[in-house]
């Protein structure tokens, strides 16, 4: 963070549950490299149950609390036996000073907003200033994805949750959707990493700066000084790449600074 100048960070925890089988021979084989079938198979292995630990959030959070977010990634594809003891641990996290929630379909393969509307209400009644961050996701053949409609749906009936829509711009066809369906709903955000950079000024042309929030997703999906020149290289003023940069995420969590 020093070398590249980045002064604060919001963090999750990752699954690390091994996406690899073992073949007769023992040896690692990439599941992409077999049939659907088998895909299918072994990306099952990685959806764990329950909720990931995230006391490896807590202790880094812990080394420089003024410059860390926590953000906790929550399941909430439950049974209905499992929700109380699931929803304590999340409340136990809230109090422990955690900004919002992600939640990730391909992981957890629910569907937006049916499957989280428990969550949603949930959040909401403990506290309206915490921020969902949602992983945009494409429809593929074994999953369903998460489209601009059905954050839509989401952002009209919780018009007070902030929903910050991650990889927003994770293809051209993406982003115009959501310059299309999601420019109207002020309470929506829109994160940058993995996103190409015209998908980028495509947003900001559609709503401004005020809405746009930097995001590197490192160290999983690309270097954070790409992410960072996709910021710097855009046709914009100084002030609104201070907005997307810093100025945006920084009011957007001023109620977690304290």
């Amino acid at each position: 963070m020093d070398r590249f100048n980045v002064e604060k960070a919001i963090i999750t925890t990752i699954n690390r549950a091994k996406f690899f089988q073992k073949n007769d021979n023992s040896e690692n084989v990439n599941p992409l490299e077999n049939n659907m079938a088998d895909l299918l198979k072994n990306f099952k292995k990685v959806m764990l149950k329950g909720q990931l630990p995230h006391q490896d959030v807590i202790d880094i959070a812990n080394k420089a609390p003024e410059r860390f977010y926590k953000l906790f990634w929550f399941n909430p594809n439950l049974e209905p036996d499992e929700e109380e003891a699931n929803y304590k641990i999340l409340e136990e996290h809230f109090k422990k000073g955690f900004c919002g929630v992600k939640i990730h379909n391909i992981f957890h393969m629910f569907r937006v907003p049916r499957d989280i509307l428990k969550l949603v209400s949930f959040i909401q009644e403990y506290n309206k200033n915490l921020i969902l961050f949602i992983h945009s996701a494409p429809d593929t053949s074994f999953f369903k994805g998460v489209s601009c409609r059905d954050i839509a749906k989401l952002a009209k009936k919780f018009p007070e949750l902030r929903i910050i829509v991650g990889h927003a711009a994770y293809s051209m066809e993406f982003s115009i959707d959501v310059t299309l369906i999601l420019k109207k709903y002020q309470n929506s955000y829109f994160e940058t990493s993995a996103s190409v950079s015209f998908g980028i000024y495509n947003i900001f042309k559609a709503v401004g700066s005020k809405r746009i929030l930097f995001g590197s997703d490192s160290p999983v999906v690309s270097p954070i000084q790409l992410e960072i020149d996709k910021i710097l290289t855009l046709p914009i003023s100084n002030e609104a790449k201070q907005d997307i940069l810093y100025n945006n995420v920084n009011k957007l969590l001023e109620f977690c600074q304290n």
